[in-house]
C-alpha cells in the first residue's frame, strides 16, 4: 500500500474528499480487495482512536522509539520522557503504516510492564531497608553508672555489637532469668534470633514481650514489624506498622516512614 493511498484513506475518513473523489474512492473499494481490506482496518482504527491518538499514529517513528528505549532501558523513571520525546521530535520521516505503529506501542508497553517487575536503580532492597532500621537507636543495656553495671550486661551488649549473636544470647538468657522485667533484653534477644535466622524463636520472644505486663511492651510491635520485613513477609509487616500508627505506639514516626518505603513492595 503506497503513501498516496494511505493519505487518500485518511482524507476519506475525515470527509475531506470532493464528491467525485468520494465516488472514485468507493469504486476502488468495490473493485480492489487489497485496498478494501486496508480501508476496513484503517476505518476501525480511526473509529477507535480519538483525534490526538490518531494524529500520534500518523506521525510516530518506530525507529525513534527503539533508539530511545534502548538508551534508557535501565531507567524506568524516564520511560514517559522517552515516549514523549519520540512523539514530539521534529525529525519526522514519511508517515508509517498504522499497523506498524501498534506493534511499536505494544513493544514499548511490554517493556514498561516487564521493567516494573525489577527494583529500580534508586530503590533499596528489602535487606537494605531492614539493615537501616534494625539497630536504629537501639537502647543500651549498660547504665551510665559503671558501679551499677552487671558484667553480664556488658558482655551481652559487647557480643551483640560485634555480631556474635550466639554468644550474646547466652548472656541475655542468663540475665532474663534474673530480671524478667528488663524490656531491652527482650529486644536484644529478638534481634539476635532474627540475625541468626531463628525467626520462629524471635517471633515467640516478641509475642511474650508484647503480651507481658511491662509498661513499654508496645515496643515489641516495632521489632515484630522488622521481623516480618527481614523474612520478606511484607504484607504482615505492613499490618503491624498500621497497628503502630493507629494506636500511636512507640516508633510511630519510624513506622510511618517505613510504611512509605515499602508501600510498593509485595510479598
Amino acid at each position: 500500500m503506497s503513501l498516496e493511498e494511505d493519505i487518500l484513506i485518511e482524507r476519506f475518513l475525515r470527509n475531506q474528499l470532493s464528491e467525485k473523489e468520494q465516488n472514485d474512492f468507493l469504486d476502488t473499494i468495490a473493485n480492489n480487495q487489497n485496498f478494501r481490506e486496508k480501508f476496513l482496518l484503517e476505518k476501525q482504527l480511526f473509529e477507535t482512536l480519538n483525534e490526538e491518538e490518531w494524529s500520534y499514529a500518523a506521525k510516530i517513528d518506530v525507529t525513534e522509539i527503539e533508539e530511545y528505549t534502548a538508551l534508557y532501558r535501565n531507567n524506568a523513571d524516564r520511560l514517559k520522557q522517552v515516549i514523549h520525546k519520540a512523539t514530539t521530535s521534529n525529525k519526522r520521516k514519511n508517515k508509517i503504516r498504522r499497523l506498524t505503529y501498534f506493534s511499536a506501542v505494544a513493544a514499548v508497553a511490554l517493556f514498561a510492564l516487564l521493567i516494573n517487575f525489577y527494583p529500580q536503580k534508586n530503590q533499596k532492597t528489602i535487606n537494605e531497608i531492614y539493615a537501616n532500621y534494625s539497630t536504629n537507636e537501639l537502647p543500651s543495656l549498660v547504665t551510665r553508672n559503671p558501679n551499677e553495671v552487671d558484667p553480664d550486661l556488658a558482655f551481652a551488649e559487647s557480643n551483640f555489637k560485634n555480631k556474635n549473636y550466639q554468644e550474646a544470647l547466652i548472656y541475655i538468657d542468663k540475665l532474663l532469668e534474673k530480671d524478667k522485667d528488663n524490656s531491652t533484653l527482650y529486644i536484644y534477644k529478638a534481634i539476635s534470633h532474627m540475625e541468626l535466622g531463628e525467626y520462629s524463636q524471635a517471633e515467640k520472644n516478641l509475642n511474650s514481650f508484647i503480651h507481658s505486663d511491662l509498661i513499654d511492651s508496645e515496643k515489641g510491635y516495632w521489632y515484630k514489624s522488622l521481623l516480618y520485613l527481614k523474612t520478606k513477609d511484607v504484607n504482615k509487616c505492613k499490618q503491624i506498622l498500621q497497628i503502630i500508627i493507629k494506636n500511636s505506639y512507640s516508633k510511630n514516626k519510624e513506622a510511618k516512614q517505613l510504611l512509605e518505603e515499602i508501600a510498593n513492595y509485595k510479598t
